[in-house]
């Protein structure tokens, strides 16, 4: 990797910085915020996608034998739909997140930053999975009673 621009940006072996410094503390407690939304995003996305399919799996095997069954699609619409508004305002905020560390980067002379785009994508797009899953329950929830007639 022989790019002059990329060479006048990264820090001299000569060149100390202070652990006490703040900016760099501000800049660790931003990283480390970024791994734990990272991290608490693909958690609450995988439990929930788990919860969701095994309420599914057992609602299309049992739903014909008890008509009240229907009625646990609700938890997983609503938790759906509660998630999609989270994970949208989360998205939005995320770009204080990039700005801050931009700031820092750029008061302390480092060469970049965690690329916390990803986060902002990863939220955004799964809070709309999320309202097509809450759309998609709300679906078969309603349906389900058309069902029930027909069948009766």
């Amino acid at each position: 990797m022989n790019r002059p621009d990329l060479e006048n940006s990264w820090a001299k072996k000569s060149e100390n910085l202070e652990e006490d410094n703040l900016l760099w503390r501000q800049y660790n407690v931003f990283t480390d915020l970024f791994k734990f939304y990272v991290n608490t995003t693909w958690q609450v996305i995988t439990w929930f996608y788990a919860i969701t399919g095994a309420i599914l799996v057992y609602y299309f095997d049992h739903a014909p034998k008890n008509p009240h069954l229907r009625y646990a699609l609700l938890l997983p619409a609503v938790l759906s739909f509660g998630f999609s508004q989270i994970f949208k305002v989360g998205a939005r905020q995320n770009k204080d997140l990039a700005d801050w560390l931009d700031y820092i980067r750029s008061q302390l002379n480092l060469p970049g930053r965690p690329h916390v785009e990803i986060l902002h994508l990863f939220l955004e797009q799964s809070s709309k999975l999320f309202l097509v899953v809450t759309i998609g329950l709300i679906i078969a929830f309603v349906s389900s009673f058309f069902n029930l007639f027909a069948a009766g």
